[in-house]
């Protein structure tokens, strides 16, 4: 990930997780009458903010995960596919050498 992405996440994640304890701590000990109600609703909408960084980041790794095996597999295939231009190469010169 680049510098940017990391400070959004950071942030985001620090927004998230301060909220979630805020929540927390209002549901549990404040009494503020007309939004009492919606604090359990908001305790679950911040903790799942949570949950989508979580697999934000981990799409992200294992998208780069992926790519290094892609390129990998890449280079594979161009090593087999010069072995074998060498392999049908010499079977021509051999085919060649025979009918001489």
């Amino acid at each position: 990930m680049n510098l940017k992405r990391i400070l959004l996440y950071g942030t985001f994640a620090g927004y998230q997780i301060g909220a979630f304890v805020f929540t927390i701590m209002v549901d549990g000990h404040l009494d503020l009458l007309a939004l009492l109600k919606y604090i359990p609703l908001f305790k679950y909408i911040t903790f799942l903010g949570m949950i989508l960084i979580g697999l934000d980041i981990f799409w992200s790794w294992k998208e780069r995960k992926d790519h290094a095996e892609l390129i990998k597999m890449r280079e594979e295939n161009e090593h087999l596919k010069t072995k074998l231009r060498d392999i049908q190469i010499a079977e021509t010169l051999k085919q060649k050498a025979e009918r001489v």
